[in-house]
């Protein structure tokens, strides 16, 4: 499997140019090189800091927003604080090394997210992800430096890239069928009488349970059809 033309990382409006150039340093170390970085510019100190990840960052591409940073792909993995959700059901994190044995390997187009220095990733940017990837650290203090966090995924990741470690593609369905999918959930949800914040708050459930569950393309039709069958018997 090429990782390199599946696995992106994007960087959330990153505070810290150093931060930047170290990441892109790790990208060289795991065979990665695409960096994607919403709204911050790349300056010298981040090329000094990148040593020879330096290539990365003269192709790194800017985004003006986190939708257009992460279209494309079937999995969307956060790296934010995962207590920042009361919503036990729309966040169910996950370990590096669980994450890549199980989801990340598999033939999908992955986005590894990573937020802000101080803030993390906002509630929309949170809504977008559909796994949460948490990094055990001290109780009294678990946060890692952003660069730390993105050398400890990418390792995990690598790790499994030279063992053999890695889930054949299953023909799973495509972000565009996953989309349409999702919508028809919510069109059912509508129909039912969800108000629109419960339809909100359900979709992104929905969202999690299904990419979690690798469905194939096969499934995808089947599912389509009930939905159909059960929209048409409800109109």
């Amino acid at each position: 499997m090429e990782v390199n033309k599946l696995i992106s990382v994007v960087l959330v409006e990153p505070k810290y140019q150093g931060n930047i150039g170290a990441v892109a340093r790790s990208m060289a170390n795991s065979g990665l090189t695409d960096l994607r970085i919403v709204k911050t510019p790349i300056d010298e100190d981040a090329r000094r800091r990148a040593m020879h990840g330096l290539y990365i960052l003269d192709n790194a591409r800017i985004y003006n927003s986190f939708d257009d940073a992460v279209s494309g792909f079937d999995i969307i993995a956060g790296t934010s604080d995962v207590s920042k959700s009361g919503n036990k059901f729309s966040r169910v994190p996950v370990s590096p090394e669980y994450f890549w044995d199980n989801y990340g390997l598999n033939g999908k187009r992955v986005a590894l997210v990573f937020g802000r220095e101080d803030n993390g990733l906002n509630n929309y940017e949170l809504s977008k992800c559909n796994f949460f990837i948490k990094i055990i650290g001290n109780p009294e203090y678990p946060v890692y430096n952003l660069s730390h966090a993105v050398a400890i995924i990418l390792y995990e990741m690598i790790k499994r890239v030279y063992s053999g470690n890695i889930i054949e593609s299953n023909n799973y369905i495509s972000p565009e069928h996953f989309n349409i999918m999702i919508n028809r959930f919510e069109e059912l949800l509508n129909l039912l009488g969800y108000e629109k914040p419960k339809v909100d708050k359900l979709s992104v459930m929905a969202r999690r349970i299904a990419a979690r569950s690798n469905i194939t393309d096969a499934e995808y039709f089947k599912i389509m059809g009930i939905f159909r069958r059960i929209i048409n018997r409800i109109r």
